[in-house]
């Protein structure tokens, strides 16, 4: 358009077929590609990237896809068992930004990808489930890096929650019924049922 191309027939149809290759048009090898190729994901499945993720684009990126997720089981209480509590950080991507997952993994130095695939071979990430996961346990790496680099949404909320649960794991509340119930009551209101307040 700066060179006045799209006065012209011709001009005009380049213009609609670069349109046509945009956004959600752009097909999955295309996408797949280039996430491989920029972040350098070599035919073992690793990043080798030549710059780490600047942990300022990394707070971005947890604010936008990230999830504090808490896992409390059903088990009753008793003298030999109590509920299971696990608490993650989870990210959710298109099967197409699997390396931008690889590359999170590689700056949290821990975690792992859902479901398990060799992400190196396109046809195995076009055949997997639409959404991958990066799914990090380390709740005391977690809280160290939100604390660093507090989130701007109201995500920071669901942050706040979360820690709530895990400092309440740290002293044993879910091995009995007022702490189980309070951890619970945490969960209720986090994530997608914060919206619905």
């Amino acid at each position: 358009m700066t060179n006045k191309e799209h006065l012209s027939i011709e001009g005009l149809h380049k213009i609609k077929n670069i349109a046509l290759k945009m956004n959600t048009l752009r097909d999955f090898e295309d996408k797949y590609k280039h996430c491989k190729s920029f972040l350098g994901l070599n035919s073992n499945g690793q990043v080798l990237y030549t710059f780490e993720l600047p942990e300022e684009w990394l707070q971005g990126f947890l604010d936008g896809e990230g999830m504090f997720y808490n896992y409390i089981s059903e088990n009753k209480i008793s003298e030999n068992t109590n509920p299971v509590v696990d608490s993650s950080l989870e990210i959710g991507q298109s099967s197409h930004d699997v390396a931008v997952l690889l590359a999170i993994k590689k700056s949290f130095n821990g975690g792992y990808l859902k479901p398990k695939y060799n992400v190196n071979d396109i046809y195995e990430c076009k055949n997997s489930r639409s959404v991958n996961r990066y799914i990090f346990r380390d709740t005391n790496k977690i809280i160290q890096f939100v604390e660093k680099y507090p989130l701007l949404t109201r995500k920071h909320l669901d942050f706040l929650d979360w820690n709530k649960i895990v400092e309440l794991k740290n002293d044993g509340a879910h091995k009995t019924l007022e702490g189980l119930d309070l951890m619970k009551h945490i969960k209720s209101k986090m994530n997608s049922m914060r919206d619905s307040e």
